[in-house]
């Protein structure tokens, strides 16, 4: 009885079964949500959860997951405006399920419109390594930021304590991603014009990018 609690407790999907009923339960037990309002919530998790059980069972293609996520929005969104009487909330949720649906409808089509770096790509991979590679990210760029002068590979793993092979593949990433720069073997940190503000405005210069992409593929192959 024990060995079967405890298998059950490792299934990651009823796990998460049980975990969205109790904060279903808790909204409306807690809040002014009603089990008429808060069926829209539980439409969502629902088709999510849906997904990664097909996900786990077979080997979907890159997209079917914006395709269950919008569509549940989309009906979500029809729920609201017709049976909760809020056509502008549920008109709004709609019309962000068409784009989830646009977009992982062009991701199937076409395929990953970009190509994830080698560091990042296996992150879910080990909880521990990808702790350590984001701790190792961190400590490279703050010792390239903090240097006075430029940095050599070993320079950098003496620093920090790390095998030249590590923090050659974190500089690899790191410059990938514009945020350092290299002038023949040595790097230094790519000083911002933003400074702090930086994350925001590159936020702000991403999103309409990522909002137009699909748009962008379908009118590529016209």
């Amino acid at each position: 009885m024990v060995s079967r609690i405890a298998l059950l407790s490792e299934n990651e999907i009823l796990r998460t079964v049980v975990g969205t009923a109790a904060v279903l339960v808790v909204l409306v037990r807690f809040t002014e949500m009603t089990l008429r309002t808060v069926v829209p919530i539980a439409f969502i998790f629902t088709a999510v959860m849906a997904h990664d059980a097909l996900d786990e069972g077979t080997a979907s293609p890159g997209g079917t997951n914006w395709l269950f996520y919008g569509g549940s929005l989309v009906i979500a969104g029809i729920y609201l405006a017709v049976v909760d009487l809020t056509p502008w909330v549920g008109g709004l949720l709609a019309l962000a399920g068409l784009w989830f649906v646009f977009d992982g409808a062009t991701t199937i089509r076409y395929g990953a419109s970009e190509t994830t770096h080698e560091y990042v790509s296996d992150f879910d991979d080990e909880l521990g390594e990808t702790m350590l590679r984001m701790q190792t990210l961190n400590g490279v760029y703050q010792a390239l930021k903090n240097a006075p002068e430029p940095q050599t590979t070993e320079e950098l793993a003496t620093e920090l304590d790390l095998t030249e092979s590590r923090v050659e593949r974190a500089l690899g990433f790191l410059e990938s991603d514009g945020r350092i720069e290299q002038t023949a073997n040595q790097y230094r940190a790519d000083a911002s014009r933003w400074g702090r503000l930086t994350p925001i405005v590159e936020f702000f210069v991403w999103l309409p990018r990522r909002a137009l992409r699909p748009f962008r593929r379908v009118a590529a192959t016209v």
